[in-house]
């Protein structure tokens, strides 16, 4: 088991899950797996990044992306071609991360450094693991893209608030595409977003605030 609970691996292990992969591949099209790995090549980057802004550490995040690749992998005779290979891995690592907050609040809470999350609607708090706290270069690259303002406000929302961040802001996934993958109404992921908006905005102009008074401390008083 690990922390999802899912029995995640490296899809091409050499342990049950990687040879269920392989007796899968034996039975998938050349074509097909061609395909997948085609995809899977030009999606992987963004998956990753997804996932670590969702979940906001390294180990979740590999989880989070090995799990949705593998799922996508013993799914993809459903996979519609007509449509965005990329919404529909996103869909499933949407769906993976909300399976994460749910196992997590049924199990034991893991403490970790970072501060609680507040789950929406939800009374107890929800930790999320801190993995090894240096950042790699790939992480330095994923935090550069946002401001640090911006990703201490981000980190700072409940998960699931994150999660709609994430998916319309960042990823610029329509509204309606992301109603479906929630099964939530578009109505609904609009005025949620429009609140989480404004409590973004109201926490980013609180760190500016923040940070011109520690400016003003260390400026030169005139002699």
């Amino acid at each position: 088991g690990n922390r999802f609970g899912l029995g995640i691996v490296e899809p091409y292990a050499g342990n049950s899950r990687g040879k269920k992969m392989q007796s899968t591949a034996q039975s998938m099209q050349e074509t097909d797996q061609a395909r997948f790995n085609e995809l899977m090549r030009r999606t992987y980057r963004k998956v990753y990044n997804m996932a670590y802004r969702l979940s906001g550490n390294r180990a979740d995040a590999e989880d989070l992306t090995q799990e949705a690749y593998f799922r996508a992998y013993r799914s993809f005779d459903t996979y519609e071609a007509s449509k965005p290979f990329e919404n529909w891995i996103f869909r499933i690592v949407t769906r993976l991360f909300l399976d994460l907050l749910r196992y997590r609040r049924r199990r034991v809470q893991t403490v970790s450094y970072d501060a609680p999350l507040q789950a929406d609607g939800v009374d107890e708090q929800v930790y999320l693991d801190s993995a090894d706290e240096r950042d790699n270069p790939e992480e330095t690259l994923i935090r550069s893209s946002l401001s640090e303002a911006m990703q201490r406000a981000l980190l700072s929302l409940s998960p699931q608030q994150r999660l709609l961040v994430v998916l319309a802001d960042i990823e610029g996934i329509p509204y309606q595409d992301i109603a479906e993958m929630l099964d939530t109404p578009v109505g609904t992921i609009r005025s949620r977003l429009h609140r989480i908006h404004k409590t973004l905005r109201s926490r980013l102009e609180k760190y500016d605030a923040e940070r011109a008074v520690v400016s003003a401390e260390f400026l030169p008083t005139n002699a």
